[in-house]
């Protein structure tokens, strides 16, 4: 097998994890911090990715808008059926991201989906070893995006170091 070949089925067993996981997580809304009331979910999720980041010491993550419409479109189309739940896509995202920022030296990606609020989903990745992982990655970017299916909403992140 090749390596590539390898990676994509330890991150899609890391997903799948992830899921057991996050959909354990208290289904229960949670108040936002008061700073973070009225954002978008998206605003929300950078909010409490950051706010773990800083608690470990590192700097914030950018929002990019290039890097969001790409997870977006991964969280949309696995509402919609057109990709199954996982990380299929992720070299041609980044591939997308590179087209449009030029270089990428790194990058990773955290999907999750279930009746959630933003800071249970970022709990629930900071629990998986390899979702928390890539919180903490050495990244200066991020996308974020979400779709919603009926109640369910899917999560995507996209961290990029150029």
């Amino acid at each position: 097998m090749s390596i590539l070949k390898n990676q994509r089925i330890i991150a899609l067993l890391v997903a799948l994890l992830a899921v057991f996981q996050v959909s354990a997580c208290s289904r229960a809304t949670h108040a936002a911090d008061s700073s973070n009331a009225g954002a978008s979910m998206d605003d929300q999720i950078l909010y409490y990715t950051n706010k773990f980041r800083q608690s470990k010491g590192l700097k914030p993550l950018q929002l990019d808008a290039t890097i969001s419409q790409q997870a977006r479109r991964h969280s949309r189309d696995m509402a919609n059926g057109s990709t199954g739940f996982g990380h299929e896509g992720f070299e041609e995202r980044v591939a997308n991201v590179s087209k449009k920022m030029g270089r990428v030296a790194s990058a990773a990606e955290n999907v999750a989906y279930g009746t959630l609020d933003a800071e249970a989903v970022v709990n629930g990745w900071i629990k998986s070893p390899g979702h928390r992982k890539n919180m903490l990655g050495d990244y200066t970017l991020i996308g974020i995006g979400t779709a919603d299916k009926g109640r369910i909403t899917f999560f995507t992140q996209v961290f990029i170091k150029q």
